[in-house]
């Protein structure tokens, strides 16, 4: 079964798709990670870009986690010590310098792994008639990974990006990919979506005329 899931849907117009770019935070990018953030992060914003020239809204989210969310769960799990890190107001729940959002692109701010828990951002999608989402960002095995299996359990055509990941170990990224591969949509690179998305693109006045005299 290792090969589900591995290619693109059959259309990401760019249109009806959106890249949800989950927790690119200096508390993220700042960890040891596998692959490197120096790798990964450049491979990020190169994407970006090619989505926002293809017209291909952008949604990014950032974690933050209210004094209130901090729950006797969260504390059993992590300790004490990362509530004031990751509370509100942070620098380092912030947006990293080159993860900016732009001019429209949205933002959502969520208080638990998954992008979907307890935020708006089904609505923010369907409302722009979106049924397709490309997932990127940090980590593979947590944020990525809980915002992916949402994305498709809410039908939502979704697509993670290998090359536009990173978490902890080589073992927990593979592991993870492989998981949503089998189960949760497609995983492919972020070439494999840009290309499609050149495909789809309109073509140049002087084609579509030859196109229409032939």
């Amino acid at each position: 079964m290792a090969a589900a899931g591995t290619s693109i849907p059959p259309s990401v117009d760019p249109n009806r798709t959106a890249v949800i770019v989950v927790d690119v935070q200096p508390f993220f990018t700042d960890q040891e990670l596998v692959p490197p953030a120096g790798e990964v992060l450049p491979r990020l914003r190169a994407f970006l870009d090619e989505a926002r020239d293809a017209g291909v809204l952008r949604v990014f989210i950032r974690a933050e986690f209210p004094k209130e969310r901090w729950t006797a769960v969260w504390r059993e799990q992590y300790g004490p010590n990362l509530e004031q890190v990751v509370a509100p107001g942070s620098p380092r729940m912030q947006f990293h310098r080159d993860f900016e959002p732009e001019l429209g692109d949205l933002v959502v701010v969520k208080d638990r792994y998954s992008s979907f828990f307890g935020t708006d951002l089904e609505s923010l999608l369907r409302v722009r008639g979106i049924d397709t989402v490309v997932v990127a960002g940090l980590v593979t095995d947590l944020c990525v990974s809980s915002t992916a299996r949402d994305a498709f359990q809410h039908d939502f055509h979704t697509i993670t990006l290998a090359d536009c990941t990173a978490t902890g170990s080589l073992a927990r990224h593979e592991a993870s990919l492989e998981t949503l591969a089998v189960g949760f949509g497609r995983v492919c690179s972020s070439a494999d979506v840009a290309r499609a998305w050149k495909a789809q693109a309109v073509p140049e006045r002087g084609d579509a005329v030859a196109a229409r005299s032939s």
